[in-house]
């Protein structure tokens, strides 16, 4: 496996913990306000986009290009016109601004390789956690876990509305959309400028964790927190061992797409991705295999552990 560095630090200013936190809270609130107004402002007013978990299938097209032009003007440019500042270029583009979110010239195909075998190998576990947060944990909270299960369903149902298509050149629309997009948009705001930032503020580990649990957050999902929170750790640990941001990129779009093809071809189902999972984990040979694939995910994060940034790699 090829070994990236780590950004250098001393081409450019970092913002202080306090500084990164306040710019992190300011585009999370900003975010979901950008695609209301967004929304109101191409269809016609506010009372014409309160239904978006039950939308007429004729604002589907609309709400998908909301969904992509607010992440890309809310969550990618901030942090691009934010690295130009802290770098002092005038081209957000410029090598140096690229370098302080993470971004290389060269991809390692090797770390790529076993960092989306390791996104597969996640995915039972992934999977088991939420299915058994729905057989014990939400029954168990009452009112407040069917609430949570509600909520849950109707974005499910509404992400699914979203993913329906009808031809090939939709389904590169749909993939656009809600795989690729959010990939590059989420990992320039998580990993490229909060985690690389917050690194600056503490160890590389509580840098991983606390952007892994902000990344959860962000999704605003109560029912998937802990799979999310644990798919953001992976992300931010393969990023703070190889330093190259288009490793948890595809590691991002992979675990996308995968979950893009389950939408698709899961019918009628209150609850999509429990749907699968929940027998099984009443299945002793189910447990066999979320062992053996949690074994060989260790073994894949033993291998990027391994594997210590160098610093004959700059950009």
């Amino acid at each position: 496996m090829q070994k990236y560095s780590s950004l250098d630090f001393s081409v450019s200013r970092r913002p202080s913990f306090v500084v990164n936190t306040l710019l992190l809270i300011t585009i999370m609130l900003l975010y979901p306000l950008a695609g209301a107004l967004l929304l109101s402002l191409f269809n016609g007013g506010f009372q014409q986009s309160t239904s978006l978990l039950h939308p007429d299938r004729s604002m589907i097209p609309l709400l998908r290009m909301v969904q992509s032009v607010g992440q890309i003007l809310m969550l990618a440019l901030p942090v691009i016109l934010l690295a130009a500042l802290h770098t002092g270029r005038k081209n957000p583009l410029s090598l140096d601004s690229m370098a302080f979110l993470g971004i290389r010239r060269g991809v390692d195909v090797g770390s790529v390789a076993l960092a989306v075998v390791g996104i597969f190998l996640l995915q039972p576990l992934l999977y088991t956690i939420t299915a058994l947060q729905d057989l014990y944990l939400w029954q168990s909270l009452g009112e407040a876990g069917a609430e949570v299960v509600r909520q849950r369903t109707m974005m499910d149902s509404f992400i699914k509305e979203l993913a329906l298509v009808r031809s090939f050149p939709e389904f590169l629309l749909v993939a656009f959309v809600l795989a690729l997009t959010p990939a590059v948009c989420e990992e320039l705001l998580f990993r490229g400028y909060i985690q690389q930032n917050y690194t600056q503020s503490m160890s590389s580990g509580g840098a991983v964790l606390l952007t892994a649990l902000v990344f959860a957050f962000f999704h605003l999902s109560t029912a998937n927190l802990l799979p999310l929170a644990l798919l953001g750790w992976y992300i931010g640990y393969i990023f703070s061992k190889t330093g190259n941001l288009a490793v948890p990129f595809f590691a991002h779009l992979v675990n996308n797409l995968a979950a893009l093809l389950f939408l698709m071809f899961a019918e009628g189902a209150d609850s999509l991705m429990v749907l699968w999972v929940e027998p099984l984990v009443r299945a002793p040979w189910w447990w066999l295999v979320v062992a053996v694939s949690s074994l060989l995910f260790v073994m894949i994060i033993l291998r990027f552990s391994s594997s210590l940034p160098s610093k004959n790699d700059v950009l």
